[in-house]
């Protein structure tokens, strides 16, 4: 059996791919608060980067590199990406206090989620 260090699980393939659709992920956001005038690219942007959710999980099964840290890294990003969206939403198209609940759901559902991922992932 190999021994697998913390410093290869970071650079595992997969793990490198979501840490580019935190990066898409976070510039998309910025655009579309600070240069609504670059909608296009903040789209585009948002985009890739769930493109990359499709294949950092492909690229983890196929190379054998699934982790416990792949995956939370994985399902953090998604939310927060989802609430960053609706978080710019809301300030576009709501009233002030709706972020407020948006943020307050978003939390309780990652939550959940992080507890589910812990009681289901085999030690």
């Amino acid at each position: 059996m190999v021994d697998i260090t913390a410093q290869q699980i970071l650079l595992y393939i997969p793990n490198l791919i979501g840490y580019t659709r935190v990066i898409l992920t976070l510039t998309s956001l910025t655009l579309m608060i600070t240069s609504p005038s670059y909608w296009a690219l903040a789209i585009a942007l948002y985009v890739a980067s769930f493109v990359g959710d499709l294949f950092d999980g492909m690229a983890a099964r196929k190379l054998g590199q699934t982790s416990t840290f792949g995956g939370l890294i994985d399902m953090v990003t998604d939310r927060c990406s989802t609430t960053g969206l609706l978080c710019v939403l809301i300030r576009e198209f709501a009233n002030r206090s709706g972020y407020v609940l948006v943020s307050c759901v978003q939390f309780c559902s990652m939550f959940k989620e992080c507890i589910v991922y812990e009681m289901t992932t085999p030690n």
